[in-house]
């Protein structure tokens, strides 16, 4: 029996050969949060619960009581929804929206 060859055909779609599948990098992966509900309630805990409010800050917050520690997003957000949402200061930067701490006036 006579031997074949197989021409290769030319690749018009980008396609890859057969072979050793390439490795695709990996998407970057975002670093990780953690969160703190602080959990301000209005006087003596009752049956009902209706003056309780739940803030949100970053685990990492240092003072989640103090305005100053949050960025000018967090302090719109304490002024008009009464928690910042995460948007604490951490090392000098806001560490959801990576905003610089606001100038004290």
């Amino acid at each position: 029996m006579a031997a074949t060859t197989i021409e290769p055909s030319p690749n018009p779609g980008g396609e890859r050969p057969a072979g050793k599948a390439k490795a695709e990098p990996a998407a970057p992966v975002e670093t990780r949060v953690y969160w703190r509900a602080v959990v301000r309630t209005g006087g003596q805990v009752g049956s009902t619960r209706e003056r309780d409010r739940v803030e949100w800050h970053l685990a990492a917050c240092p003072a989640p009581g103090e305005v100053g520690s949050h960025c000018t997003e967090g302090r719109h957000l304490i002024e008009t929804v009464g928690h910042p949402d995460g948007h604490c200061i951490i090392n000098g930067v806001c560490g959801l929206c990576g905003a610089e701490a606001p100038k004290e006036d």
